[in-house]
């Protein structure tokens, strides 16, 4: 079997017919591969990075629209909104420095555990766990407290504080209720009875406030 170079280019005229056939035959499975990712995939990819932008488009004109459509509206809407703002603000605890915020905090609930018949046994700064963050732009003041009272008297002060003006969020809670044990000079067996309870429970109590602190200096 011989081939002949004709200017460069190589000929079949000397093969047998099996052998150009097969030839012929990988061609025509080659070339259209060879359309394929020469022609046709980058036509597609182009096209649909025009859809992609068209959509991209047609999405932000819609919102455009939109926004053009609620323009009557939107002095009212900027005005609740800054109203619902000042309600905010108004729930922050507001002072120069951390410690004036916590004592601004303390002041609050001690005022909160007097009205509740609450004795406040306790009360110390803390700080955030491992992990907590403070809301963006604010400060957080967390306070320990440890009282007691009858249940009515911590179930108030609990409520006292959801319902408070500041804006205050319980993070741990415990109670226990005190019990005494019957004493008898005479009864070697009042060791051996059970407590009485008293109606007072003392409780651990860890609640947050948020503050807008302005601290001055470097």
């Amino acid at each position: 079997m011989s081939l002949r170079d004709t200017r460069g280019f190589l000929l079949l005229n000397g093969l047998s017919s099996r052998d150009r056939r097969a030839i012929l035959i990988g061609m025509g499975v080659l070339l259209p591969a060879i359309a394929y990712v020469l022609g046709v995939r980058p036509y597609r990819t182009a096209l649909e990075a025009v859809r992609d932008r068209v959509a991209a488009e047609q999405e932000l004109l819609a919102r455009e629209l939109s926004l053009l459509a609620s323009a009557p509206t939107l002095p009212g809407l900027l005005q609740r909104a800054e109203a619902d703002a000042a309600v905010f603000e108004d729930r922050l605890v507001r002072a120069a420095s951390g410690v004036l915020a916590e004592a601004e905090l303390t002041d609050f609930l001690e005022g909160s555990a007097f009205r509740s018949r609450v004795l406040l046994e306790e009360i110390r700064g803390g700080e955030l766990g491992r992990g907590e963050e403070p809301p963006s732009g604010l400060s957080v003041v967390r306070l320990h407290l440890r009282g007691e009272s009858d249940l009515e008297g911590v179930l108030t002060f609990l409520d006292e504080i959801e319902k408070s003006r500041l804006l205050l969020r319980v993070r741990g809670l415990a109670l226990e209720p005190e019990a005494s044990r019957p004493v008898s000079e005479n009864d070697e067996s009042s060791g051996n009875m059970d407590p009485l309870p008293t109606g007072v429970v003392a409780f651990q109590l860890i609640v947050d406030g948020f503050a807008r602190v302005e601290e001055h200096g470097s």
